[in-house]
């Protein structure tokens, strides 16, 4: 049966959300990892205080807060991942101390990161939530031989200022352990920190005099080749993977067997800049644990066009796209909480790349498409190809997303009528997402056309709701029949009594509000079973069903110039 009410109401009404998520020191985040941009929901500077505007801005400044060898930053966790994103992303789950201006507090930081086209993280979306203060004993067990990123980058560029100019080759090999995230799962963290120092010891017995073994960012560990010569490069690193695999290391909550994952760049051969270099070999281990490679993998150059040419090359492939019948949805399915009987699917946006077989996922896509105004012609496409299946099953019900540039664009709702005036059956079946950004920068005028909308016949969906953005207040007006709650929050119900507190916080309000709630992001049967004892209408995730491509419909879509 339902829980009982866990937050008071207030003249009739329930306590806003925004509150409530900064009073349990929690903050959602998105992070475009090819542009290194951070956003942040509107709380963040009450729940983080004020930082610098860099560490705010960009992801990699962000992590240079991270207490050296405190735990595993978010790039760490995220790039040291093995697993491969089909579609839906891929979860992380990192604990960390972190420097607040001054303020030194231990953090838990989770999400998913999603693939870009190359199969390496495009995206994050997740939830940073601050534990408790730092003592000073615990930082200062960490120990003297770790540094941060920042002074990596600059370690490795001392050295290419000595080396290159007598022509002396300088490798960086940058090795982590392979599924860190499942040993802290199976150990837990104090296990995990016994690991990490173990490997270290082991790394080090077998470090050559004029090498330099540095641990940075907690789990990474750099090691610079001096005059070592690229034929030698593999050879090094084989001996630096069997040193680690050799035995199995005794923990004080078992026994744990632990692989390598090293990627290497060499200098002059990319270049002479230290954070260049190191880049190079973290891209070079993503590749070798993607691809679970037991030697080294060897970054290479890479040519670049200007980008002139691939702002052109993009927008002719994109237009491209549509003209070829290359836009596809996939569905993925969302079930109701109690029967788990098929309520309706989400359709999502995916591209195809010519003869290959491939599909860009809307996790890398839509971003590209908003910096070059082109969203509205993929979100009109998606409406078009939702309602021709719409017609063709009767029995079908979608929803699609619509991106906030195409909100605010007349033409995408002068399509949406012209696709929906003369199809109201269809329309009913219909169920437009918006996310709960789109809704602030004039929710006067997004409950207007929400509200046409509707009279259309459609259903409309918040989207990643829960990160704040909309006021309870601005929430009333909006003509809403579902709430989507941001998986940012569900996917750590098992560990977190604070996201539990949240999320039943959220289903309440919902139920004041007199509308039905998805929960993303489920992913196993303790989730589940919880979202269904508070009373979640609908579930969304791995557990229910995996986003799948379906067949396109024979209907030719209309021509577009590339302008």
């Amino acid at each position: 049966m339902p829980s009982p009410p866990i937050f008071s109401f207030q003249n009739g009404g329930p306590v806003d959300p925004r509150s409530i998520l900064s009073s349990i020191g929690e903050v959602v985040y998105g992070w475009d990892i090819q542009s290194d941009t951070l956003s942040w929901g509107p709380n963040a500077a009450e729940v983080l205080g004020a930082l610098p505007e860099q560490a705010m801005a960009r992801g990699l400044a962000f992590a240079g807060l991270v207490e050296p060898g405190s735990g595993p930053s978010r790039y760490d966790a995220i790039f040291c991942s093995s697993e491969h994103d089909g579609g839906d992303g891929v979860i992380y789950r990192t604990r960390y101390a972190i420097d607040l201006a001054g303020r030194k507090m231990w953090a838990e930081d989770t999400g998913r990161w999603f693939a870009g086209s190359d199969g390496y993280p495009a995206s994050a979306r997740g939830v940073l939530r601050l534990e408790r203060a730092a003592r000073t004993d615990e930082l200062e067990q960490f120990g003297s031989e770790l540094c941060d990123r920042p002074a990596l980058v600059e370690r490795v560029g001392m050295a290419l200022q000595e080396h290159l100019p007598a022509e002396r080759p300088v490798v960086v090999l940058v090795a982590a352990i392979d599924e860190l995230a499942r040993l802290n799962d199976d150990f837990g963290h104090e296990a995990t920190d016994e690991i990490i120092v173990t490997v270290h010891e082991r790394l080090r017995s077998v470090t050559r005099r004029r090498d330099h073994l540095v641990r940075y960012a907690g789990n990474s560990f750099a090691i610079l080749l001096v005059g070592c010569p690229p034929e030698q490069v593999e050879p090094a690193a084989r001996r630096f993977i069997k040193v680690v695999a050799q035995s199995a290391i005794e923990t004080s909550r078992g026994i744990a067997l632990v692989r390598l994952r090293v990627g290497a760049a060499s200098a002059p051969e990319l270049g002479s800049h230290g954070g260049a270099l190191l880049a190079a070999a973290e891209g070079a281990l993503a590749s070798a644990r993607a691809g679970a490679v037991d030697t080294a993998v060897m970054a290479r150059p890479q040519q670049r066009r200007s980008p002139g040419t691939e702002q052109t090359g993009f927008d002719v492939q994109a237009i491209a796209a549509l003209n070829e019948r290359r836009v596809r949805l996939a569905l993925q399915p969302i079930v109701r909480t109690a029967s788990r009987e098929i309520a309706f699917h989400e359709a999502l946006l995916r591209v195809g790349q010519g003869d290959t077989g491939l599909y860009f996922a809307s996790a890398e896509l839509i971003p590209m498409l908003e910096r070059r105004g082109l969203v509205r012609l993929f979100d009109q496409r998606v409406l078009e190809l939702a309602i021709e299946m719409l017609g063709a099953d009767p029995k079908l019900t979608l929803s699609v997303n619509v991106s906030p540039r195409s909100l605010n664009d007349p033409e995408w709702f002068d399509a949406f009528i012209a696709c929906t005036g003369a199809a109201r059956d269809k329309a009913s079946r219909l169920i437009v997402e918006v996310t709960e950004t789109s809704t602030i920068d004039n929710p006067a005028r997004i409950a207007k056309l929400l509200r046409r909308i509707k009279e259309q016949g459609a259903r409309i969906a918040i989207d990643d709701f829960g990160a704040g953005h909309t006021s309870l207040r601005h929430l009333r007006a909006f003509p809403i029949d579902i709430l989507k709650i941001d998986g940012a929050f569900t996917q750590n119900l098992r560990r977190s009594t604070d996201d539990r507190f949240y999320v039943r916080t959220l289903v309440e309000l919902a139920g004041h509000l007199g509308v039905e709630t998805v929960a993303e992001w489920v992913d196993d049967e303790m989730q589940a079973s919880m979202l269904r004892d508070w009373g979640v209408t609908y579930l969304q995730g791995h557990l229910v069903g995996r986003a799948e491509v379906a067949e396109p419909l024979q209907v030719a879509p209309r021509r577009l110039a590339a302008g």
